[in-house]
């Protein structure tokens, strides 16, 4: 069963922990918006629920208290931003959600772990972890990390162990829709902490995406349908993503077949307007040169033609006819 977690008082050593464990854990005490409970990491495995922070050396995993709509919205949007970003590049982008990023001990077993809200890989073909965890120190971190604060505070406690363990760029999307629980000291917008040199500074634009500002990150993450100006802003952020790659939107198969459909469409709408026009023109060649009743059969004749040489072709006989009934008489 699980139960709560040993109390959490500044000074006090859980049992089997030593004062510097003690010291270690100390910082851990305050997850704004969860709830601490006791629990072993065969029971991490199986939980279902949003986990914000795990450690072996407490036993307990801070679960997220407040999730629903409001925190999920900004991660499904992201999934479909990525998509459009994904085209425009040429190129798949990856996102994970809910992934375990994890720390093993020196014996090999699971330390600590922590569970964002996403994970996006730039380069699948080559950076993607091996298993269901991400592992400090064996596989690949992901490019970027998305944390929505809409009852929590990632910037107490998880924003520093992202820091040490070396993530490159973390965003902290804090929804417009607020919320009774939210800190206080919250207010909606987007973070973006870029890594350099070991410590996290904010920055006005991504790393991952360049020219992408925080503002624009955010207001689409808001939008409950992409906007003309979004829309536009990924294109230009996934060309840009494109050039640095050396892809181009042709490169991805569906956009290819896409833009392929469109122009035969084209070609075959432009075919049918030329026609049209040789027809009319022809047409009206007929009723000025010949009876009103003999044109208006011209014209049904040349309803039936298809082939631009026939219609040529036509156009010469009527041009040459002196007589529209010698003209009716053999099939233009």
């Amino acid at each position: 069963m699980v139960t709560r977690p040993w109390p959490f008082t500044a000074g006090r050593t859980p049992p089997g922990a030593t004062p510097a464990d003690s010291a270690e854990l100390a910082p851990l005490i305050d997850f704004p918006g969860c709830d601490p409970v006791s629990m072993t990491w065969d029971e991490i495995v199986a939980y279902d629920g949003r986990i914000e922070y795990w450690s072996a050396m407490a036993g307990t995993a801070w679960i997220l208290r407040d999730g629903g709509r409001v925190h999920e919205s900004p991660v499904g949007i992201l999934s479909e931003i990525v998509v459009r970003l994904s085209l425009e590049r040429g190129s798949r982008i990856r996102l994970y959600q809910s992934v375990y990023l994890l720390e093993r001990d020196e014996d090999g077993r699971p330390r600590q772990m922590m569970e964002a809200d996403q994970t996006l890989y730039l380069h699948p073909g080559v950076r993607l972890p091996r298993g269901e965890a991400v592992v400090k120190g064996e596989d690949p971190l992901p490019e970027v990390i998305l944390e929505v604060d809409h009852t929590t505070d990632v910037r107490r406690n998880k924003l520093s162990l992202y820091e040490a363990w070396g993530f490159p760029e973390v965003w902290v999307e804090t929804p417009d829709e607020p919320s009774r629980s939210r800190p206080r000291r919250l207010h909606p917008g987007l973070t973006l902490y870029l890594l350099d040199e070991g410590r996290y500074r904010i920055a006005d634009e991504s790393r991952a995406f360049p020219g992408w500002r925080a503002t624009s990150i955010h207001a689409s993450l808001n939008e409950t349908t992409l906007s003309p100006r979004t829309l536009t802003e990924l294109t230009r952020v996934g060309r840009r993503l494109g050039r640095r790659e050396g892809t181009r939107p042709e490169d991805d198969p569906q956009l290819a077949g896409h833009r392929r459909q469109a122009h035969d469409t084209g070609l075959r709408e432009g075919r049918a307007d030329g026609l049209a026009s040789q027809r009319a023109l022809l047409g009206r060649l007929a009723s000025r040169k010949f009876d009103a009743a003999t044109a208006e059969r011209i014209v049904e004749a040349l309803a039936s033609l298809e082939d631009p040489d026939r219609l040529t072709a036509a156009g010469d006989r009527i041009i040459d006819s002196a007589d529209g009934r010698d003209l009716l008489a053999h099939p233009l």
